[in-house]
């Protein structure tokens, strides 16, 4: 996404702010680049369930409430105008192609 693009990025988690803080420096000191998006804590899954996305095959288990990945695209007036939701945790959505896929299919659809 470029820096002056109208889109915001954000991630939504079940874990605390302090390891979702955590990760985040990993993924600096990982060489892999510094997250420069807010990570939100969900661990109620109030924001995960209002968008169905938990995984049930963590269902009952020790980490309940995981959700699916997935990337929303939310307009102005806070109505999704498009999403990705992938089933295999292994395929993670690509928020910088995926919102460019987004963008197009937005002016594709009158």
């Amino acid at each position: 996404m470029q820096k002056d693009e109208a889109v915001k990025l954000y991630a939504v988690s079940v874990d605390s702010a302090e390891k979702s803080r955590q990760l985040a420096e990993k993924i600096a000191a990982d060489g892999r680049g510094a997250v420069n998006f807010p990570l939100l804590s969900d661990p109620e899954h109030k924001t995960i369930d209002a968008y169905g996305l938990r995984d049930p095959a963590y269902a009952g288990g020790e980490q309940e409430g995981i959700p699916h990945p997935a990337v929303y695209v939310i307009d102005k007036q806070g109505r999704v105008a498009w999403a990705k939701i992938e089933t295999d945790y292994k395929q993670r959505p690509d928020p910088r192609r995926d919102t460019r896929r987004a963008r197009r299919s937005a002016i594709a659809v009158p």
